[in-house]
């Protein structure tokens, strides 16, 4: 068992680094035999909303390469972000493979694993919180079918863009804050939900906790983001490393 990891890589473009950077770690796992899974933990893209062919034609080559991943047995598996939401139609219904919007928990080789893409760490966002349930009702989700493609997204990128400058200069003032959050986060958690392993993204912070539950030993693993040095977290039954992709 081999399983590898990646969020928040928000790709915008298939020519740029990061996309170069996904394609070819994606070809790279097609060459090793011992990968099982592939979780992508949301944010993968900068905008996917909806089944448009907009989104499809722009990454076509990442699409293809996920999918022959697929036809040699890895399990791919998808969970929405916030900025890649309604997105089954597409990557479920369309190339069968799983999309999950909340917290699940895997069974992989002898750990028990939590993932779920994280945007429930920090319960003082409420204006985020606010806009995540928001953008989770029926009505919107259907809506996302209907609108054309090209108009969501010129307009879902603006909006993307703006948010990211905001929040990128409120990150790079709070790290410590924010890797406090994601470790009192992982304590709270596994009160209520067993794992050896928690695994998010969403916060844009790179971090590894190891702490204990009733003498068990527990790991929170925040994945980071591509905008730091671009890495893949696996996982086997030795545990867990990181693979700095060049």
């Amino acid at each position: 068992m081999k399983a590898w990891f990646v969020s928040d890589i928000h790709l915008r473009d298939i020519n740029e680094r990061n996309s170069i950077l996904l394609l070819r770690f994606l070809h790279s796992l097609l060459r090793d035999t011992e990968t099982s899974h592939l979780f992508l933990l949301g944010d993968i893209f900068d905008l996917w909303v909806g089944d448009s062919d907009v989104f499809r034609k722009k990454f076509q080559d990442l699409i293809d390469a996920l999918v022959a991943l697929k036809s040699r047995g890895v399990e791919v598996i998808y969970f929405e972000g916030n900025h890649d939401v309604h997105v089954k139609g597409f990557w479920e219904k369309k190339l069968g493979i799983p999309v999950f919007v909340d917290a699940q928990v895997f069974q992989l080789g002898k750990f028990k694993v939590c993932l779920e893409h994280g945007d429930f760490i920090n319960p003082k966002d409420t204006t985020y919180l606010k806009y995540r349930s928001f953008i989770r009702k029926p009505c919107l989700e259907k809506l996302a079918y209907m609108l054309p493609g090209r108009l969501l997204d010129e307009v879902g990128l603006f909006s993307a863009k703006r948010s990211r400058k905001r929040s990128s200069v409120r990150r790079r003032n709070n790290i410590e804050s924010l890797r406090q959050m994601i470790r009192d986060y992982a304590v709270e958690k596994s009160k209520h939900t067993q794992f050896d392993f928690l695994i998010t993204g969403h916060m844009h912070v790179r971090d590894e906790f190891e702490f204990e539950v009733s003498t068990e030993k527990k790991i929170s693993i925040n994945l980071g983001s591509w905008f730091e040095p671009a890495k893949a977290l696996c996982l086997t039954d030795k545990g867990a490393l990181w693979k700095e992709l060049h």
